[in-house]
């Protein structure tokens, strides 16, 4: 996680998921309360905050292959909250919690993606590639640490950098 607490920013990070079926994302606004929740806890867990998914396209298809349902999760670019509030943009998912992306324009595992991800006065946007694709508004909270995550496959994140702004 970040070292200190974010409200209006700017982050942009490139990532590369470096097997089939990785589960990773950015998480936003994470609580400070959360993250004491999981260090004391000292096992793995999710932040409470908003997701922005980073999820490889084989997860679908391994998911499906289990007999799960697809239909509540996209792939790269859906945004939603994590024990925190939102209101999704359109196109959202079938539970009306999570922004589906209006594309699916991220490469998939081993090469390089770009997210450009701005949040302002409780509103998140995301880009994918170059193209903004999802997001929600009326975040709260509204200010928090911002953090990595992967959910047990390998993934490299590079050329990461934050701006805050007024």
């Amino acid at each position: 996680r970040t070292t200190q607490t974010y409200e209006n920013f700017e982050m942009v990070v490139e990532w590369s998921h470096q097997k089939p079926a990785g589960n990773s994302g950015v998480f936003v606004w994470v609580t400070p309360e959360s993250i004491q929740r999981l260090t004391q806890a000292g096992k793995p867990g999710l932040p409470d905050g908003i997701e922005v998914q980073i999820l490889d396209h084989a997860y679908t298809d391994r998911v499906k292959a289990s007999g799960g349902k697809t239909d509540w999760f996209g792939t790269n670019g859906d945004v939603f909250p994590v024990r925190v509030k939102m209101t999704p943009f359109p196109p959202v998912s079938p539970n009306g919690q999570r922004s589906f992306p209006r594309k699916h324009l991220a490469k998939g595992h081993g090469e390089w993606n770009h997210y450009y991800i701005r949040a302002i006065n409780g509103e998140v946007r995301l880009w994918v590639n170059g193209e903004e694709v999802s997001g929600g508004t009326g975040c709260d909270p509204s200010t928090g640490y911002l953090c990595l995550e992967s959910e047990g496959s390998p993934i490299l994140f590079r050329k990461l950098r934050i701006r805050e702004l007024p």
